[in-house]
């Protein structure tokens, strides 16, 4: 996804499975890799910066039929997330859990329900997820982290509702404030001007061909801050495939899906999976029509062809953040920069160089056949370019 940063954790011994969390890259997150909580087989962690201190951040599936071992995984890293801030989230499958009564039926619902209570964890989705069941919960140790929770229609072909809700807590944001020149409404009259008005000839007399390429440059450089007013960057679409039609579709399938819910009718559920399918079909038909378009028009247009290709890269490049020698969390880029270039330094080989080689001579000419310096002068090359062309 365009903007996000992925973390996943794949099922293992079989194709398909696993859970998949995204992080926008504005976010300061990284993962979990070294504690219990990276021992469970379907579930990932994160950390996010949150100024001073950090929220865990979890993504958990367990499966119905899960060994007694996994189950004990989830349990004891549920039971460590939650001695600091956390936020936990997933499809625990453990359906028989009243949440508006914190009762239950069966041995592991209430084992899982004791566990959030002993740990004081709040569960914020009260509503069912899968047909009549709480199977997707989002837990919490600080009730006012979760705010605006919302049941939603199913995300594709999945037989689950999605959930929406906002995190309340301020994040380090990595994202800075860009600017672009905007060179079509410039003062050229005046930059002239000003160019003109510089003695070039005494600026640049006596300098090395590097010296008199850095004064040209930064000459220019004045100028275009001087006389080329700036813009601010703002946020490119990420929804360039879709069309308004596909656009429409997909406003109208989740207003049948609120009204679903509403009334709870077979006659409208069953409008609503007709605009699902519709929806879908649509924006399958988008997404081609802008693939086969700009594939067409990449003679003319082809900035916009490898932007497209690149969004698709299942990888992208994020640095940090980084842990420092003192353990401490690293997060601006000129600190990672540095603890970067402390580290790959220290494997260096440090040489003596006290003790060093001494190099033999192996020139055996005469003393006035040493090369020593060359000089050249207008005159001579002029000389040499008459005596060629004569």
């Amino acid at each position: 996804m365009i903007g996000y940063v992925m973390f996943r954790k794949d099922r293992l011994g079989r194709r398909g499975g696993g859970v998949i969390l995204y992080i926008k890259e504005s976010i300061q997150a990284y993962e979990i890799k070294s504690e219990k909580e990276a021992e469970c087989e379907e579930a990932v962690w994160c950390n996010i910066v949150t100024g001073k201190s950090t929220l865990t951040v979890g993504l958990v599936y367990r499966s119905p039929n899960i060994s007694m071992e996994e189950n004990e995984k989830i349990h004891n890293a549920i039971k460590e997330v939650s001695k600091r801030d956390c936020i936990i989230m997933g499809d625990f499958n453990h359906g028989h859990i009243q949440w508006t009564s914190l009762q239950s039926t069966g041995r592991e619902d209430q084992e899982f329900l004791n566990l959030v209570q002993d740990s004081f964890l709040s569960q914020h989705v009260l509503e069912a997820t899968r047909g009549e069941n709480v199977l997707d919960i989002v837990l919490s140790s600080q009730k006012e982290f979760v705010d605006n929770v919302k049941i939603c229609e199913p995300l594709g072909c999945s037989d689950h509702n999605q959930i929406h809700f906002i995190i309340k807590v301020k994040g380090e944001r990595n994202r800075k404030i860009r600017y672009r020149n905007k060179f079509h409404k410039g003062r050229y009259k005046d930059m002239r001007e000003y160019l003109a008005k510089i003695d070039w000839n005494n600026t640049l007399k006596n300098k090395t061909a590097t010296e008199c390429w850095n004064i040209l440059k930064s000459e220019i450089d004045c100028v275009v801050d001087k006389f080329v007013p700036l813009k601010k960057q703002g946020k490119r679409s990420k929804k360039k495939h879709l069309s308004k039609e596909a656009i429409r579709k997909i406003k109208y399938k989740q207003m049948m899906w609120k009204t679903y819910r509403h009334t709870g009718s077979e006659e409208d559920y069953s409008i609503y999976k007709e605009a699902l399918n519709q929806a879908i079909a649509e924006i399958r038909n988008s997404k081609r029509s802008y693939e086969q378009k700009i594939a067409f028009n990449i003679k003319h247009d082809s900035k916009s062809f490898y932007a497209y290709v690149r969004s698709k890269q299942k990888v992208q490049d994020k640095v940090g953040p980084l842990e420092g020698s003192d353990g401490n969390i690293i997060t601006e880029g000129f600190l990672m920069a540095e603890n970067l270039n402390e580290y790959f330094s220290s494997v260096f080989t440090r040489e003596d160089i006290s003790i060093l080689p001494v190099l033999e001579t192996k020139f055996e000419g005469r003393e006035f056949d040493y090369l020593g310096q060359l000089i050249v002068t207008p005159t001579m090359v002029a000389m040499k370019i008459r005596d060629r062309e004569g």
